[in-house]
């Protein structure tokens, strides 16, 4: 039989692990849905992507691309802050062969603020910049090309990595064996790695980067009540939006790591990674 003290210990490491999320199993994974950036003009924006990075157009709405199974989209804000230093610092893209990829920027106009460098161990990488300051990293990794990751910015990283299982799920590994990472695999859905940098962040919101997105694998609703009952804070309930050319959606906003705005969405009728 167990002593007293050590029933107490058990339910005291219980409820510190319940108040500070280390202890908590991760959640479910839930499939990465979009990222939504602030731009001045969507049509101008998209063509821009499009041209530079690839991707597929969709009809649902005006000016959105594919990349695998992830919306890229475009907010109408011709004030929007750089994303560099805010709570999502960067994208990321993958492409077959970064110095020609480069040599097609340079030709082109495209902004580059660190030129291509091999990192022993990783991939080549480089940093460019979109003309309404978004920074890209640019990698060669042969594993997942096209739309490759998200770096979050985090006063502490390993509280952001916890936040995003204990909420999201996802896989806790290395990009690489190097970087911390989790990752987000679902079936049907491309993969999508999300990184943290260490360092003081500003809220999302009216920056390039505005937002990122999952999807809701149930009704909205229940995604959301699940998420308020594990202290998470809940901006925007959930609301209806018919799409242009396609069918309604669910959409609600909740705050991340940092102040890194996060819509969830639920895509009735579509199939996993339509």
């Amino acid at each position: 039989m167990r002593s007293a003290r050590s029933v107490v210990v058990a339910l005291t490491l219980l409820s510190w692990g319940a108040a500070t999320g280390v202890a908590q199993a991760p959640a479910p994974t839930l499939p990465y849905d979009h990222i939504h950036l602030n731009v001045p003009d969507p049509a101008v924006a998209a063509t821009w992507y499009e041209s530079n990075f690839g991707g597929r157009r969709i009809t649902e709405a005006p000016d959105r691309l594919m990349y695998g199974s992830t919306r890229f989209m475009f907010l109408k804000n011709a004030n929007g802050k750089p994303s560099a230093g805010s709570a999502i610092d960067h994208v990321g893209f993958s492409v077959a062969d970064l110095d020609a990829t480069m040599k097609k920027f340079e030709a082109s106009g495209v902004k580059v603020t660190t030129p291509a460098r091999d990192v022993p161990g990783l991939f080549k990488l480089a940093f460019v910049e979109d003309p309404w300051g978004t920074r890209i990293e640019v990698v060669q990794d042969p594993e997942l090309l096209g739309l490759h990751h998200i770096h979050l910015r985090n006063p502490n990283p390993e509280e952001a990595f916890t936040w995003l299982l204990a909420k999201f799920g996802g896989q806790r590994t290395q990009l690489k064996g190097r970087i911390d990472a989790v990752k987000y695999s679902a079936a049907g859905f491309s993969d999508m790695w999300i990184l943290v940098t260490k360092g003081e962040a500003e809220p999302s919101i009216g920056h390039a980067i505005d937002h990122i997105g999952w999807r809701s694998t149930g009704p909205l609703a229940g995604t959301i009540d699940g998420l308020r009952s594990k202290g998470v804070e809940v901006t925007s309930e959930p609301r209806d939006m018919k799409l242009p050319n396609g069918p309604p959606i669910s959409f609600a906003y909740v705050a991340g790591p940092a102040a890194a705005r996060i819509e969830l969405v639920e895509r009735p009728g579509l199939a996993p990674g339509k």
